[in-house]
């Protein structure tokens, strides 16, 4: 028969084996600004953004382009990725700046100088 003390032990050691690789997890971290799989779940998704599912969803019907495998919903990350990057909008000040970096916004500043 087998000693329960040892049977402990071994317990014991892949427990805490277990922890260390959790633990060196969280210290260090990967890049999470890109999702790195090649595709991601709604609830993948939703999890990154800080969204709930239902607004993922209500994207999905709308803008974001989906796959449907096997009755599961599935995106591409570099679809993803590219529709974020889409979304951005400029602050006033970029659209400022494009004006009078244009041509229209040039000739407007050539006719307001005395």
């Amino acid at each position: 028969m087998e000693n329960p003390f040892e049977l402990l032990e071994q317990r014991l050691a892949t427990i805490e084996e277990k922890l260390d690789s959790i633990i060196e997890k969280i210290d260090n971290p990967k890049d999470s600004s890109k999702l790195s799989p090649t595709w991601i779940t709604s609830r993948q998704f939703a999890q990154h953004l800080g969204l709930s599912v239902s607004t993922v969803t209500n994207l999905r019907g709308k803008k974001l382009p989906y796959y449907k495998i096997g009755g599961r919903i599935l995106f591409k990350t570099e679809e993803v990725n590219e529709f974020l990057e889409n979304t951005r909008h400029k602050s006033s000040g970029e659209h400022l700046s494009d004006y009078l970096n244009s041509s229209q916004g040039k000739e407007r500043l050539d006719q307001s100088k005395f």
